[in-house]
């Protein structure tokens, strides 16, 4: 009886524990790139970083609030910028709005950040009709930039891009805000790229993790 119970509770688990050895075996041998600018200090590269400071509506006046994107709430992110004149091309968004709309599960422990023009709680550009993705997704959040410097900070999180990269592709940042890919949010299948690369992403921090905190525990027993 009790050898039945055991062989019926490994059954249960061989599925979650089979996926959870490949994920860890394939964690170091699929490396996902660094873009950006590379600089070679003392034979170690440094990767390019991006600011993750942006702006969100005050309630307290017409001004928009500085906000920044901790590490906490944030260890990865995605982040798209939809220039004024993309803002009621709702295509732009068709691959992520499908999963917002049908997929939910898949991506709602992604935090997607969507950047537009925006110069006060009353300017009329903020009102985009990319910000009703938001909508019963809390994980899409609707972020602001001034006007006359948004093409300066689009262009920060583009420096050194592939050519075929434009406004309204996401941005894949890492933990150390290291952009790690690029992805056309107007299809549904570079939306899913997106999900399994930030998976991946995830899994390889999380096990990082573990190796250093397995570290400092050995040295404390030492």
């Amino acid at each position: 009886m009790k050898n039945k119970k055991l062989l019926f509770f490994v059954i249960l688990l061989f599925p979650a524990l089979l996926k959870l050895v490949l994920e860890f075996t394939t964690i170091n041998s699929r490396k996902l790139p660094y873009y950006g600018p590379k600089t070679l200090v003392q034979n170690d590269t440094l990767y390019y970083k991006v600011a993750s400071a942006f702006k969100t509506v005050s309630n307290e006046s017409d001004d928009l609030k500085h906000i920044e994107l901790d590490t906490v709430n944030f260890p990865l992110y995605a982040v798209c910028f939809i220039k004024q004149s993309y803002q009621k091309d709702d295509y732009r968004m068709a691959g992520l709005a499908e999963y917002a709309q049908y997929k939910k599960d898949k991506i709602k422990f992604i935090p997607f950040i969507i950047v537009t023009p925006c110069d006060g709680r009353n300017d009329s550009t903020c009102l985009s009709e990319m910000n009703k993705l938001s909508v019963g997704n809390e994980n899409i959040h609707n972020l602001y930039w001034n006007s006359r410097s948004f093409d300066s900070l689009n262009h920060s999180y583009f420096k050194e891009k592939p050519i075929y990269i434009d406004y309204s592709f996401f941005v894949l940042i890492d933990k150390q805000r290291h952009i790690r890919g690029y992805y056309d949010a107007r299809y549904i299948a570079e939306i899913k790229r997106l999900t399994e690369e930030y998976q991946h992403l995830r899994l390889k921090e999380e096990k990082e993790q573990m190796v250093k905190v397995n570290k400092i525990e050995s040295k404390a027993h030492d």
